[in-house]
């Protein structure tokens, strides 16, 4: 807020308080029947009032005013970021069209520099030492010697049956120890909680 506006809202609202003295002496004037204290009450308030309502249509000129300031201060940095906005969308336009002709004169040329930069690095390559090598051949089984047989299986495992489904000789017993029979496998499954 300018000083123009903060002057008069300051006034209007002391003007506005002041006001209040006057009209507590008119309604004891009043209350007494004193008509001459209330003539004179009446008066200076009114005057308060009217300087109040003075400021009051300052401090509105005033906050209009700020508000136009505003508003143009507003409008002159929108153009100015829209002008910086388009300079610079101008520059980045010319410097990709400067690129672009380097490039197609490259090509022209034949001297293509992007085929040149990414040329694929050496793969990675193992060298033995000459210990290594002597450790290699040391360490060689004999081309002679028959390697063990690793088909046949030197642990016999017990033969598993193919069809576990089947009915087998299974007894199940009661808990009273009779015999009872097996139920069918994978049919009919009952559970009680």
């Amino acid at each position: 807020m300018k000083a123009g506006t903060m002057e008069g809202l300051i006034g209007a609202g002391v003007n506005m308080k002041l006001m209040d003295t006057p009209m507590r002496v008119y309604k004891e004037a009043r209350r007494k029947g004193d008509l001459g204290a209330m003539e004179r009450a009446m008066g200076y308030a009114s005057e308060f009032q009217d300087t109040a309502y003075e400021y009051k249509e300052k401090a509105e000129k005033e906050l209009r005013k700020e508000m136009q300031e505003n508003r143009e201060e507003q409008q002159r940095e929108r153009e100015e970021a829209l002008a910086e906005r388009r300079e610079e969308t101008k520059e980045t336009q010319k410097e990709t069209a400067e690129k672009l002709a380097q490039k197609a004169e490259e090509n022209r040329n034949g001297n293509d520099v992007s085929t040149e930069n990414t040329k694929t690095p050496p793969a990675d390559s193992l060298v033995i030492s000459n210990e290594g090598q002597k450790l290699l051949q040391d360490n060689r089984p004999d081309p002679d010697i028959e390697a063990p047989d690793l088909e046949t299986p030197s642990i016999d495992a017990p033969d598993i049956p193919s069809n576990t489904d089947a009915k087998t000789d299974v007894k199940f017993y009661s808990s009273t120890g009779t015999s009872v029979e097996a139920p069918p496998v994978g049919k009919n499954v009952s559970v009680g909680v």
